[in-house]
């Protein structure tokens, strides 16, 4: 939206240029000017807001795979904040499917991983369920399946 609002004052300022030269161009020097100042600024706000939230504070509690249609699956589990000041407003999760043909992790191969986006506002110290359809390509496990979960980015 802000970039049609942007637009529409562009042309009219190219179109106030084509009577009033001086004025016209001159504003528009001043819209760019101002442009390029909220682009820096905020660029630098929002690396110091996103370093406030580390990874090691958002928690994935009890997840849990379920079969689903065709190759997918369904993943529920509860995401924790464990950060006192900062609230999360979107985050991924690494998802790893490992085929363990003995009963020790050594033996594992990996068939498949997924990155899911998960779009939760959850507050400081506060925790909300979900529940994500995820889909593999197509995976024929040998032996029993095995699943690793990890937050691998976080945005406050």
């Amino acid at each position: 939206m802000q970039w049609i609002l942007l637009v529409v004052i562009i042309a009219g300022l190219l179109y106030l240029s084509r009577f009033y030269p001086k004025t016209g161009f001159s504003l528009l020097g001043l819209l760019v000017v101002c442009a390029i100042f909220i682009i820096i600024t905020t660029s630098e706000r929002g690396e110091n807001v996103r370093a406030k939230l580390p990874i090691e504070d958002i928690i994935i509690e009890n997840p849990v795979m379920t079969p689903g249609y065709r190759d997918g699956y369904t993943l529920s589990a509860r995401l924790i904040n464990q950060n006192d000041s900062a609230t999360l407003r979107d985050s991924a999760i690494s998802i790893t499917m490992f085929d363990c043909l003995a009963s020790d992790r050594s033996s594992c191969t990996v068939i498949g991983q997924e990155e899911e986006r998960i779009n939760l506002v959850i507050p400081p110290g506060q925790s909300r369920d979900l529940s994500r359809y995820v889909s593999f390509e197509t995976v024929s496990p040998k032996g029993t399946v095995e699943w690793e979960f990890k937050v691998t980015q976080t945005r406050s």
